[in-house]
């Protein structure tokens, strides 16, 4: 490429770097710019999950914001039609004490602060995501150490050889018991299945656990691996925008076969959904190796 006499392909290819790098510009909240604590205060608790209602803030000088609305937009990524999505100070505060400033190095980021992580997220963020309806759960290659991630595949364990096809046949004389366990069980009975899983079947390598109180998924006793993948979801936040739900070290995970999670205002259950969830959860495990 010559500089004083580009061809148009030059400035073609100059014109796409641009737009690859500018798909969203990042406007960060400069009163809590890097801030060093956010402490959850109130919950809603009528809520299942217990969003986070109010937050106590730590800021950058050591002054202290009490009461803070926890939706209170720390950052906002938006596009070129001006569409926004926003981390809120509880997303913000979660994100930045577990993998940030976080000791386990399985869960920590390589970059030196919030502040760097979100401006290369804004560069790496799919283009339809801010303007898609709904949920967005997906995962981008940040190109770096984003810590270790704790699912796999069935199938890939298998390739690698760490799971037999006996362990593979094992588990999956469960998969129905599993799947109407999570849909209606209780927890004692979930339980139950755990131990009784467990002393029917020692030597298979699948084994199985209940994650969040409430939801059996398949584990298998294997380390986590390294990942250069940071997961992210963003779904409709309290103000109408999207903002962001989790982000986690490596590739995109199933929603979990709750179904709290699958059910509609009305307390229906969406059983497409669910049973997607189940499938998905069944053919991927978590690993709790060290």
């Amino acid at each position: 490429m010559s500089i004083d006499n580009p061809t148009p392909r030059d400035i073609a290819g100059a014109e796409s770097r641009e737009t690859e790098e500018q798909k969203y510009a990042l406007d960060s909240n400069q009163a809590f710019l890097g801030f060093q604590n956010v402490e959850v205060t109130k919950v809603d608790d009528s809520k299942p999950w217990k969003p986070a209602l109010e937050v106590k803030v730590t800021k950058a000088d050591g002054s202290v914001a009490e009461s803070l609305d926890a939706n209170t937009p720390f950052f906002t990524f938006r596009d070129s039609k001006g569409n926004e999505m926003t981390v809120t100070a509880a997303a913000a505060g979660h994100i930045d004490q577990l993998h940030i400033k976080g000791e386990d190095a399985g869960s920590k980021f390589d970059y030196p602060s919030l502040d760097a992580l979100f401006e290369d997220v804004a560069k790496k963020l799919p283009q339809e995501v801010a303007s898609a309806p709904g949920v967005s759960d997906f995962a981008v290659d940040m190109g770096r150490h984003m810590g270790k991630e704790g699912i796999a595949s069935m199938a890939e364990l298998k390739a690698e050889g760490i799971l037999s096809e006996t362990d593979l046949s094992t588990a999956e004389s469960a998969r129905t018991e599993v799947e109407e366990l999570n849909k209606s069980g209780v927890e004692a009975a979930k339980k139950a299945f755990v131990e009784k899983f467990k002393a029917d079947n020692p030597d298979c390598k699948v084994q199985f656990q209940l994650v969040r109180g409430t939801v059996l998924v398949p584990t298998v006793d294997t380390p986590k691996r390294d990942t250069t993948k940071l997961f992210m979801v963003f779904g409709p936040g309290a103000d109408g925008k999207k903002t962001a739900y989790t982000m986690a070290p490596g590739r995109h995970m199933p929603r979990h076969p709750n179904p709290d999670q699958h059910k509609n205002q009305e307390g229906v259950l969406n059983e497409e959904t669910f049973q997607e969830s189940a499938n998905a959860w069944f053919d991927t495990v978590m690993l709790t190796g060290k």
